[in-house]
């Protein structure tokens, strides 16, 4: 019999096998791992080793702080547990304008009025996805018969279409039920409605805001996806009773696919059927021009796991908003913005938010093509009768929204004054000094330039400095470069100098600075490394359409299509690629 003394699985293993040799030979066979017994002992083998990286890898996907530990569903999970509620999808949101088509018939009129009933669904004939009408918990009625009728009006719309799922009530406490689309599609983040038979039921965020025997519930992202609704226990919330007819709607969303930026007229089909007043069917498409009046924007797609693990160390289980990252935080869950920063000034709460630039690209743009100025054009090519926004900016319409959802959350403090903003923009461009690989030409090392800080900025999170190495590290990722080095140029620190040098006076037959201007200040860079610095309300911008101190002008534009735009060469040399040499190895006499 083997001694067992060894505590290790491989020297168990040999005195099995040694075992095994003992006894073979008493029998005058020579025991081989092709021997019965060798290949079950191999069997035991793989299989412990098997179970061994099994029980290694379900312990590192626990272990959050592994930077390899990317299991979605124990991320999420462990975000839930810690008190933040990963977003789920986000619908796009608008505004359709209807005009009355010119030359119509009185007998081509329907009757009295036109009944638009809340979530009537629609379909955009470009992109194949449904939206559906926002009205609330309302109906609208259009008096548009005879010539006395309306000639346009607006409809709020969003994108996606709903959907419904029924339970019984069973008169216990704490009811939960799990609802997962049956189209395997995201439940939008915030159109769930719950009836309870038939009236509408409040949806709170957190058990605890529950008032006793309050005729509402919680929803919130389920484990397992989809969306978890739970009912109070008569203390927090009342209980539905048994037999109850409990019905939640929900929306079916794309996300970011729903974005719409284009001014396509008549680009929609209905699909619900509308009736006027007498029940007779209504061709809305006959009758009407739709348009485009506001984009459909602010759609985005779920809370990607590797953000959710990045918010983790900052959740909180207080469901109240306090500091300035706080409100930071609950922005940033919405994953609609590029940048989102905070700061307190006087006790108000300054909030700067710039809308995810990405959701304003369109497939044949790049960061220094997207338009920067306040008006956007419509699908006619000419200048829209309404002034929007560049990407850059929130317009009013934007900020209402972030208003509307940091207070209709309930987080915020009645003591707490906050203000959205958006920040101010400052300007740089980069000169660079490159040398590239002499297989590789001059136009397609600057087309990689291009792109690779058209994407560096397109999806910037820096917060207070965009260090030099960092942009270097990034551009030498491309094959072919062989070195490179860079260099900021600030407007802001242009036009300070600039000032100073058209303010001077000559006393004596000398040049005289103002007073206040120091010759060595440095104003949006480093004074050292050269790194971009900007503050809380201010994001950094590489395009141009400026002169600095000396007159040159930095034209705007995409760098591969100009000269002297927000990229500037000024050496392009080229090198050949080295061919690494393995040193020999001097043998050695015996």
């Amino acid at each position: 019999m083997p001694k067992f003394s060894a505590i290790t699985f491989s020297l168990l293993k040999l005195e099995v096998e040694n075992y095994l040799k003992a006894e073979h030979n008493k029998a005058g066979i020579l025991f081989s791992p092709a021997s019965p017994y060798g290949q079950i002992l191999n069997i035991i083998e793989n299989l412990h080793q098997l179970s061994i990286l099994y029980l290694k890898n379900a312990i590192n996907q626990f272990d959050l702080g592994d930077a390899n530990s990317n299991n979605e569903r124990v991320i999420k999970n462990a975000a839930i547990l810690a008190g933040h509620i990963p977003f789920r999808s986000i619908s796009a949101t608008g505004t359709l304008r209807f005009v009355k088509k010119g030359g119509l018939k009185e007998d081509e009129l329907p009757n009295g009025v036109i009944k638009l009933f809340n979530q009537t669904t629609l379909k955009n004939k470009t992109n194949s996805l449904f939206y559906s009408f926002d009205l609330g918990k309302a109906e609208e009625n259009i008096y548009i018969s005879g010539g006395s009728g309306v000639n346009q009006f607006f409809i709020r719309i969003i994108q996606g279409q709903w959907r419904a799922a029924t339970f019984t009530g069973d008169n216990r406490p704490l009811q939960t039920y799990s609802i997962q689309d049956s189209d395997a599609k995201d439940i939008e983040n915030f159109n769930v409605q719950v009836l309870v038979n038939g009236q509408f039921w409040t949806i709170k965020k957190h058990l605890y805001d529950l008032l006793p025997d309050e005729q509402a519930c919680v929803v919130r992202t389920g484990f397992n996806g989809g969306i978890d609704v739970i009912f109070g226990n008569g203390g927090f919330g009342a209980i539905p009773e048994l037999t109850a007819s409990i019905r939640v709607r929900y929306l079916q969303s794309d996300g970011s696919a729903g974005n719409i930026f284009r001014r396509t007229v008549n680009d929609w089909r209905f699909v619900t059927d509308i009736f006027d007043s007498n029940g007779k069917d209504v061709d809305m498409e006959k009758l009407f021009d739709i348009e485009i009046y506001n984009d459909i924007n602010f759609g985005n797609d779920k809370e990607d796991y590797r953000f959710t693990k990045s918010l983790l160390p900052i959740s909180t289980n207080n469901f109240v908003l306090a500091l300035p990252q706080h409100y930071a935080y609950e922005l940033k869950k919405l994953g609609i913005f590029t940048l989102v920063n905070a700061e307190e000034k006087n006790g108000t709460i300054y909030i700067y938010a710039v809308p995810d630039i990405r959701l304003f690209k369109r497939s044949n743009e790049n960061y220094f093509t997207i338009p920067i100025s306040n008006e956007k054009v419509n699908a006619t090519g000419y200048a829209s009768s309404t002034i929007y926004s560049s990407a850059f900016e929130l317009d009013s319409y934007e900020r209402k929204k972030i208003l509307n959802y940091l207070r209709s959350g309930g987080l915020t403090q009645l003591t707490r004054n906050f203000v959205i903003r958006t920040p101010k923009m400052s300007f740089y461009v980069m000169e660079v000094k490159v040398v590239r690989y002499s297989e590789s030409t001059t136009d397609s090392v600057k087309s990689q330039i291009v792109g690779i800080m058209s994407d560096y900025f397109l999806n910037l999170t820096r917060l207070t400095r965009i260090p030099k190495s960092d942009i270097i590290k990034t551009l030498l990722s491309s094959k072919d470069i062989y070195s490179i080095d860079i260099r900021f140029i600030s407007k802001k620190n242009e036009d300070y100098h600039k000032n100073a040098i058209e303010n001077t006076v000559i006393v004596n037959g000398m040049i005289q600075y103002p007073p206040s201007y120091d010759p060595n200040k440095t104003l949006g860079l480093d004074s050292v490394l050269g790194d971009i610095l900007f503050e809380a309300d201010e994001l950094p911008v590489l395009r141009g359409g400026w002169y600095d101190r000396v007159g040159n002008y930095y034209k705007d534009g995409d760098p591969n299509g100009i000269n002297n735009g927000p990229i500037v060469y000024l050496e392009m040399s080229e090198a050949k690629k080295e061919t690494t040499v393995v040193p020999s190895v001097p043998k050695i006499k015996k």
